[in-house]
């Protein structure tokens, strides 16, 4: 017998396959592994789950080998059965990539807490930081974020030097943060604001 010739014909192969005929499956195997593996490859587009997919099948194939006994022609059955594998291993991933993406990422957690903190509550946060801050410092706070007036023109109102004026708004600032969150929990919009 030559290494290509099979010594069964292949409507007798599946039935000596149930009955344990291990040369049997490894023709079974050497005759269709390469035709399944084109579908398997057409189906999935990846070398490795192709290869994966039909390395399960097979080993289902031998496993369940009692059940094969049935089956009258056996490229047709194998092509429907490789195909319906193919399909599971697709939905199993698909399934795996939607479990995946579905996991929070650490800036999923940011963005969740940026949106819990809402402006009122930073108004809030604002509001008892001021509370918080002698007379003067409040004032030059308020006359640069409210009335939008320039630490010349505070220092000049006041009759401070505009050093002192840098020096109180960076405190109040500094004061501030003190009671918000931490800033990279702040959305840009309310850090550009208020600082």
């Amino acid at each position: 017998m030559t290494s290509g010739s099979l010594p069964y014909s292949d409507s007798s192969l599946l039935p000596r396959i149930a009955e344990g005929d291990e040369a049997a499956f490894a023709d079974l195997f050497n005759q269709y592994s390469g035709p399944l593996s084109r579908i398997s490859m057409r189906m999935l587009h990846s070398e490795a789950a192709s290869q994966e997919v039909l390395q399960d099948f097979f080993i289902k194939l031998w496993l369940n080998r009692a059940r094969l006994a049935e089956v009258a022609a056996p490229g047709p059955w194998l092509r429907k059965v490789l195909i319906r594998e193919c399909l599971q291993y697709l939905r199993k991933s698909a399934l795996y990539k939607n479990k995946l993406d579905a996991l929070p990422t650490p800036a999923d957690s940011q963005n969740r807490a940026i949106q819990a903190l809402s402006v009122k509550e930073i108004q809030e946060a604002v509001g008892r930081a001021l509370d918080a801050m002698p007379p003067q410092r409040k004032l030059i706070y308020r006359m640069s974020r409210e009335r939008g007036m320039t630490t010349k023109e505070i220092a000049a109102e006041l009759g401070l030097s505009d050093g002192y004026v840098r020096n109180a708004l960076s405190a109040a600032l500094q004061t501030i943060r003190g009671f918000l969150p931490p800033i990279d929990l702040l959305p840009v919009a309310v850090i550009l604001y208020f600082f």
